[in-house]
C-alpha cells in the first residue's frame, strides 16, 4: 500500500511543482495563492498499541496542498504574517505491525521573519487508517482501524533559487490519537508558495457537463492480496472553485478479497496553482458491491486527491489518487489514477 502510494504522491506534486511560472502564467507577485509541498522523513511511534520496532523505517512522506490568506474573516493579519488551509495526506511509515496513513485539514499561522525564512505552526483534524493485527479468540486477526485524531505540525522554510516561492521545508508532525498509538516525526522536502492566480479567459469552467475516464491501479491495503488494473467512468461540473462529481468505478480483482465496482457521488474543492493548473480535493460517499463478498453491496467513503492540468477550452489531463474507506476495519483500497476529461 506505502510504496503505491508514495509513488502517487510524487507523481502528482511533481506534475504540479514542474509549472514553473511563464508570463502567460503568471498573474501576481504576491504570495497569497496556492501551496504545494512533498517531504519525506522519519520518525517514531509510541503509547497506545505500539510494540517491536517502533522506528518508521524512513519511510515517512507527507504532501500538502493548501491555499494562502493575509486575513481572517475580513480582518488584516499584521505585515509578514498569513494564514493557510491545507489539505493533507499524511504516511506514518512502517513500524512494526503498525502502517498508518490518512488525511488531515489543519489551519496554519505562517509567518516570515525574513525574506529567507518563514516559520510556521498548524493543527487540525486527522482521519487515519492503520493496517495493523490485533489479537481474537480465534487468533490474530489483521484490520483496517480508522481512527479520528489530531495531526500537530511545525515548519521552518527556506528560500532556495528557482521560480519564485520555491523553498526547502523542514517540517516536525505529531499525532496524537485516543487510546492508540501516538507519533512524533521530522521530514523535509521541497515547496513552492504561488501567488494569487485565476483561470485562463479560455479555459474557465462555465458550468457545462465535463466526462471522462481514468485508469491505472488498485491496491487493498491488506496481506494475501495483489494490485489489480482499475478503471474509472466520470462526470462533473465547475461553479468557480467548487464542483460535483459522480463516479462509477471498476476496482478491478486482487485475487483474494476485493472485485468491487459501484457509483460514487464526491463534492470537490479546486484550488488554482497557475491559469492552467489546480488542484483538488473531493469527498463522498461510494455504493459498491463486492464480487468476492457475494455481491454484498455497502456503503463507503471515497476521499480524492488531485491534479487537474488544463490542455484546452475542452480538454483536461488528470493525475489522482483516491482512497476508498469502508468502516467495516477491512478491505479499505488505494487508487492511482490517469486520464481525461472533455467538456460537453
Amino acid at each position: 500500500m506505502k510504496a503505491k502510494t508514495c509513488m502517487a504522491a510524487v507523481l502528482m506534486v511533481h506534475a504540479a511543482l514542474a509549472q514553473a511560472d511563464t508570463p502567460a502564467d503568471t498573474i501576481a507577485p504576491d504570495d497569497r495563492g496556492a501551496y504545494l509541498s512533498l517531504a519525506f522523513g522519519n520518525g517514531r511511534i509510541h503509547g497506545g498499541n505500539a510494540s517491536g520496532d517502533r522506528w518508521m523505517r524512513g519511510r515517512t512522506f507527507e504532501v500538502r496542498a493548501g491555499r494562502q490568506q493575509d486575513e481572517v474573516f475580513g480582518l488584516a493579519l499584521p505585515p509578514g504574517s498569513a494564514m493557510r488551509v491545507d489539505f493533507v495526506h499524511y504516511n506514518e511509515g512502517h513500524p512494526d505491525n503498525n502502517h498508518r496513513d490518512g488525511f488531515a485539514l489543519q489551519w496554519l499561522a505562517v509567518h516570515r521573519f525574513s525574506p529567507t525564512w518563514t516559520g510556521e505552526l498548524g493543527a487540525g483534524p486527522y482521519l487515519s487508517m492503520n493496517t495493523t493485527e490485533i489479537a481474537t479468540p480465534t487468533g490474530n486477526t489483521q484490520i483496517d482501524d480508522a481512527r479520528l485524531g489530531v495531526l500537530l505540525s511545525a515548519g521552518l522554510r527556506l528560500a532556495v533559487p528557482g521560480p519564485s516561492g520555491t523553498h526547502v521545508r523542514l517540517g516536525y508532525n505529531h499525532v496524537a490519537m485516543h487510546t492508540v498509538h501516538r507519533s512524533d516525526a521530522l521530514v523535509l522536502g521541497i515547496a513552492r508558495q504561488f501567488g494569487a492566480a485565476e483561470p485562463a479567459p479560455d479555459v474557465v469552467p462555465d458550468g457545462r457537463l465535463w466526462v471522462g475516464g481514468t485508469f491505472g491501479t488498485s491496491i487493498t491495503n491488506m496481506a494475501g492480496t495483489h494490485g489489480a488494473h482499475a478503471d474509472v467512468l466520470e462526470a462533473r461540473q465547475y461553479a468557480e472553485r467548487w464542483g460535483i462529481g459522480y463516479k462509477f468505478l471498476f476496482e478491478g480483482d486482487d485475487g483474494a478479497r476485493v472485485d468491487r465496482r459501484g457509483l460514487a457521488g464526491q463534492l470537490w474543492y479546486v484550488q488554482p496553482v497557475t491559469p492552467r493548473l489546480s488542484m483538488s480535493a473531493g469527498l463522498g460517499p461510494y455504493f459498491a458491491a463486492n464480487r468476492r463478498d457475494g455481491n454484498r453491496t455497502a456503503t463507503n467513503l471515497l476521499i480524492s486527491f488531485q491534479a487537474e492540468r488544463a490542455l484546452s477550452a475542452r480538454t483536461r489531463a488528470i493525475v489522482n489518487f483516491n482512497r476508498i474507506k469502508t468502516f467495516r476495519k477491512t478491505n479499505d483500497r488505494d487508487l492511482f489514477q490517469i486520464g481525461l476529461l472533455r467538456r460537453f
